[in-house]
């Protein structure tokens, strides 16, 4: 079967031996894989959360059962949380659940592989969900990446009317400006990107779309509530640092790269009381918000995917997302 894998900081397309289904295990044959920024840190650059595999944001079906398994069956179509927490630890008991030890991946080889296997861990975990009804495989990897947007804004406060300003316009960035829209708040956008800005403008998710690189920033100063860092980089914080009010809040949602280092002036940050969180993944019950929200909200999924590629053809898709311009998702297709 084929394997993307990653060797000498290049994706490449391999041949691996399946999996054997265990009796507490389930073997998935791959329909769709959403290419996420993180796989593309991992490939190409040093990541703040190390791993060899590729492919989180997955889809497929069903194919073998191991003999314990009672609660799915072949050829059901699912959604797979490629890592559960254990939900009695330090962390999970204080709400950060995504830094239990066991939140590790369980899925070999990995996501991007025309079939799969998934541990007894995640069974047990119940990390796996049906799709939707009338929902396609492809549109059903990008629920994942929603999950968790919508844990990191559990973590923030804000009002009606309040002011948000999101750096990078991405899958991400655009899913933060949806949520954003939905509590009432006023959305500037900072992207290079003028495909993906003129997406922004067609769906109505933001007052005011920004170039980073040609924008005179001081008219902002003081007049936003949040600030969103949706992509890696960090030079968008000193920016952020200005533009908040007091009281203000950054959330970091784009992982930066490992050994990311910036100048701040924590006085000012001390002074203006400017909170600083930061989000990493989702758990099983964002997942079940995330669904919930594109059922309440009625969000038209497919529009976010603009490229497609079958397996084969996996490494020049990788390439178009790591490239970034004119792209919003990228999706990678197998067993069609």
């Amino acid at each position: 079967m084929k394997v993307v894998s990653i060797k000498a900081k290049v994706p490449v397309i391999e041949n691996h031996k399946e999996e054997t289904c265990g009796e507490d295990e389930i073997i998935v044959k791959l329909k769709a894989c959403g290419i996420c920024g993180s796989d593309i840190g991992n490939i190409f650059e040093k990541s703040s959360k190390p791993t060899h595999k590729i492919g989180h944001e997955i889809s497929g079906i069903v194919s073998q059962i191991g003999k314990k398994i009672k609660d799915y069956q072949i050829g059901e179509k699912i959604i797979i949380n490629h890592h559960c927490p254990c939900e009695n630890c330090h962390y999970c008991l204080h709400g950060n659940e995504t830094m239990c030890e066991k939140f590790t991946e369980e899925i070999n080889p990995c996501g991007l592989a025309e079939k799969f296997k998934i541990s007894n861990w995640i069974i047990q975990k119940k990390g796996i969900f049906k799709i939707p009804e009338k929902m396609s495989f492809n549109e059903a990897t990008l629920i994942e990446p929603l999950a968790c947007c919508l844990r990191a804004w559990k973590k923030i406060h804000v009002q009606r009317n309040d002011s948000i300003m999101i750096f990078g316009f991405g899958l991400i960035g655009i899913f933060h400006s949806i949520i954003a829209k939905q509590n009432g708040l006023k959305t500037t956008i900072v992207d290079n990107d003028d495909f993906r800005k003129k997406f922004g403008k067609n769906e109505k998710l933001g007052k005011n779309f920004l170039n980073f690189k040609n924008t005179e920033f001081k008219k902002y100063n003081e007049k936003i509530d949040l600030c969103i860092i949706a992509n890696h980089d960090i030079t968008c914080v000193n920016v952020a640092v200005n533009v908040l009010r007091k009281g203000g809040t950054i959330l970091f949602f784009g992982e930066p790269r490992e050994n990311s280092i910036i100048k701040l002036d924590m006085s000012l940050i001390y002074s203006k009381e400017i909170k600083i969180i930061t989000s990493y993944s989702a758990t099983n019950n964002n997942f079940f918000d995330a669904m919930n929200f594109i059922s309440k909200n009625k969000i038209k999924l497919k529009k976010f995917i603009t490229h497609e590629f079958k397996i084969e053809d996996a490494v020049k898709g990788i390439k178009i997302a790591k490239k970034g311009k004119k792209r919003i998702k990228v999706i990678i297709t197998a067993n069609k």
